[in-house]
């Protein structure tokens, strides 16, 4: 697959990973909500492990994804790493669909990461379960979204996934989307 930043939309598709919300805020739930009704989101919830709240959105071009970043997104509360998804062209890109049981996994390839995403999705294919994304972020090349009926279950998933060529060393955050997901597009 050529890499594209463009879905098949036309729009760019970008990832926050927030690992901290500010003390004597709203709180997560509150940065949640806020930033569900901010323009361009598509998907957001909270997670437990290297990050605690996670969105994907979607923006004309990256400047206006920058001031959204500037005013709409911080005033909604986030204030951490974004990142851009190069191969938003994709029909299996993260947050997109999911089963409520997931996890979001940030891996460091130690292959070409375009060449390791080709080979991921050759493996997984379109099960719904799993999604793949090469990433401009500050540590990580790749974001992994597993899904699986159970949390046990999305374990196992993540475990066999660190065992396959390519991967490098990986940061996991673990959700339950039943009642915490917010999906404005629905």
């Amino acid at each position: 697959m050529d890499p594209s930043i463009f879905t098949k939309d036309g729009t760019i598709e970008a990832y926050v990973f927030e690992r901290q919300i500010d003390a004597g805020g709203p709180g997560i739930n509150g940065v949640k909500e806020a930033l569900a009704g901010a323009p361009g989101v598509r998907f957001v919830a909270q997670f437990v492990g290297a990050f605690s709240l996670f969105a994907r959105v979607e923006a004309d071009d990256v400047g206006q994804l920058q001031s959204r970043i500037a005013v709409d997104y911080f005033q909604a509360g986030v204030h951490s790493d974004w990142s851009l998804n190069l191969t938003a062209n994709s029909p299996n890109a993260p947050k997109r669909r999911s089963p409520d049981a997931c996890a979001l996994v940030c891996v460091q390839a130690t292959i070409d990461p375009f060449e390791l995403f080709d080979e991921l999705n050759g493996w997984f294919g379109d099960s719904g379960d799993f999604a793949a994304a090469v990433v401009t972020a500050r540590d990580f090349d790749l974001l992994i979204d597993l899904g699986a009926p159970t949390l046990e279950g999305v374990i196992a998933r993540v475990r066999a996934l660190r065992k396959v060529p390519g991967i490098g060393r990986t940061s996991t955050a673990v959700a339950n989307l039943a009642d915490n997901a917010i999906r404005p597009d629905r």
